[in-house]
């Protein structure tokens, strides 16, 4: 909208809240257009409202009222299904559980438009540069240069130059090569998870079905499927949904072996019911765990499912629901990334499946504090 449609808008607007004059009214006198009115009135957030009748007539323009953060992230979801797998507006909002006008009204503050290409109708949500920009630096993140992001975009890089962040141009030419001046930041939903090993070294239970995939047809009545697992679920990082677990897992699982595999605690009962078996209380003797029950110690692990000798497999898995956030939600300066971090909570459990039922050691997930150091989250990008 440029400057001099802009004004005749505004003064539509003026019209409107200090005459008391309809829209069609004050946009003609204006010299614009209802349309048009409208259209800034949706991306500026607002709305018309209308009261009473004849003398008693009154409009005014309000606010419109915020979605809520479930909503919105409903909203984001369907925008996701829309872009990368190409479904309609409809059938989105649905799967996600949400309407096509709450998604059209979120769409229309972002100022965002839906177009359709090619003789498959894909659909394509045609951003302003503004709004382009998150996705611009993600390209670049990802090694493309700064024209190659921009064609992908529909747009230029000369465009792209002119938009800022926080006061600050996000791309800059350094000898010669457009360089970004910041990287976007995604928040995932990332699960790990794998098997344990007990006393004689074998896995625990069948490692037939991971915990995510686990239904009734596929357990058995007779035999369980044990798992550890361990969720986030607001885990911020710089890498997006293809690279995020590649990059934290290993460390993710290297922190849950220092943390819960090292003997560290008293439990003189449950050491009581260890020592038993002639085998384990010889073990425990010859790791030189304790001579007696109250000053032998276990580890986390073996304390919160109550068997010894408990391990992490070699093995493990990672998952990210990708239809969570899978665009960058905002940016951080390249300047601040060097010494940035973000801590993000994981909750541990256990899970022993059955069919029928599921049991969860411990009952409540133990809390985890995880650290993402973002100088490192770009020595994974070099090498992934």
């Amino acid at each position: 909208m440029n400057s001099n449609v802009l004004k005749r808008v505004l003064s539509a607007i003026a019209l409107i809240e200090t005459q008391n004059m309809g829209v069609d009214s004050a946009a003609r006198q204006a010299g614009t257009d209802r349309r048009t009115v409208y259209k800034y009135l949706q991306q500026a957030g607002k709305e018309i409202i209308r009261s009473g009748q004849g003398k008693n007539f009154k409009i005014a323009i309000k606010d419109l009222p915020k979605q809520k953060g479930a909503v919105l992230e409903r909203v984001k979801k369907a925008i996701s299904l829309m872009e990368r797998r190409g479904m309609g507006i409809d059938s989105a909002s649905k799967l996600v559980g949400t309407d096509r006008r709450t998604v059209y009204r979120y769409l229309n503050q972002q100022g965002i438009k839906i177009i359709r290409q090619g003789k498959n109708k894909k659909v394509v949500l045609q951003r302003q540069p503004s709004q382009k920009k998150l996705d611009f630096l993600w390209a670049m993140s990802k090694g493309q240069s700064a024209t190659e992001a921009a064609k992908e975009l529909n747009t230029t890089v000369k465009t792209m130059a002119k938009v800022k962040e926080d006061g600050q141009p996000i791309i800059k030419k350094t000898n010669r090569k457009w360089v970004a001046q910041f990287i976007p930041v995604f928040n995932h939903r990332l699960v790990v998870y794998g098997t344990l090993t007990g006393f004689n070294g074998n896995t625990l239970g069948r490692k037939k079905v991971p915990p995510n995939k686990a239904n009734q047809k596929n357990l058995d009545k007779d035999y369980a499927d044990i798992w550890w697992q361990i969720d986030f679920n607001n885990f911020k990082s710089t890498l997006d949904a293809l690279d995020v677990g590649e990059c934290h897992a290993p460390q993710i699982y290297l922190m849950l072996k220092s943390k819960l595999e090292i003997p560290s605690l008293n439990n003189t009962q449950l050491v009581t019911s260890f020592n038993t078996d002639p085998r384990i209380q010889q073990h425990i003797l010859n790791e030189g765990r304790g001579t007696n029950p109250s000053d032998t110690l276990i580890s986390p692990l073996e304390n919160m499912f109550e068997k010894y000798e408990l391990h992490f497999d070699d093995d493990y898995n990672w998952g990210v629901d990708d239809n969570m956030n899978a665009r960058p939600i905002e940016l951080l300066s390249i300047k601040d990334a060097q010494k940035k971090y973000f801590q993000p909570v994981g909750l541990f459990q256990v899970l022993v499946l059955r069919k029928g039922y599921a049991e969860y050691y411990p009952t409540n997930p133990i809390r985890m504090h995880y650290r993402v150091n973002v100088k490192q989250e770009e020595e994974c990008r070099r090498t992934l």
